[in-house]
């Protein structure tokens, strides 16, 4: 069984796919691309807060993301978030000493969501990407999914706190072998090359 695959984050998560379905007619495609055992990390590019929670109602599978570690406290909050599968990122660790908790549950044969572009986007384009997937990748020895999250700029961009009823979708993209990581500038390009190819027509694009 995957880890964080607890009574309470199933239920969180059909009660979130129902929600987003009616709001957003959220759909998703290419589920054939996501391994079905094993630990592997899912690349999304990130135009608003509701990027994890349509990213993880997608999965078959449990999906962790990572929340700064301060938002554990205090502890009925953690316990919250811990069990919908949140990891503490301790953002004042250097390499692998601020991705424990998430080297930890990709050992354990998990799932975890990572934002290539390390904040969200201001105006719905993929942005540049920082080196920080490639370096856990590389670390983890683990394949990384493709993945480009449409509408959800429009649905509640960065700044909005209310969703408007926009159409969102999801689309997996090819999974990209761990050994395509062993360096980190060709990693980020081969990554980067995989999402820009799951852009539609209709989105903003990307930042050269």
């Amino acid at each position: 069984m995957d880890p964080g695959n607890r009574l309470f984050y199933r239920v969180i998560r059909f009660i979130a796919w129902v929600i987003c379905k009616i709001l957003f007619r959220h759909r998703a495609e290419g589920h054939e691309n996501l391994p079905t055992t094993g630990p592997f990390l899912l690349a999304v590019n990130h135009t608003s807060n509701l990027d994890p929670v349509l990213a993880g109602i997608a999965m078959k599978r449990p999906l962790a993301f990572m929340a700064r570690s301060t938002l554990f406290s205090p502890a009925p909050l953690g316990w919250f978030l811990r069990n919908l599968n949140a990891l503490p990122l301790e953002r004042e660790g250097v390499g692998i000493a601020g991705f424990r908790s998430v080297m930890a549950h990709l050992e354990a044969g998990g799932a975890a969501l990572v934002f290539p572009e390390g904040t969200r986007s201001t105006d719905g384009r993929l942005r540049r990407f920082k080196g920080g997937v490639v370096r856990l990748a590389k670390m983890a020895q683990v394949p990384v999914v493709p993945a480009y999250i449409s509408g959800s700029h429009k649905a509640m961009g960065r700044g909005k706190w209310l969703p408007r009823p926009f159409g969102t979708r999801i689309s997996f993209g090819e999974c990209i072998d761990k050994e395509a990581f062993s360096e980190e500038d060709n990693g980020l390009e081969v990554l980067r090359r995989a999402m820009v190819e799951l852009i539609p027509e209709g989105e903003p694009g990307s930042v050269d």
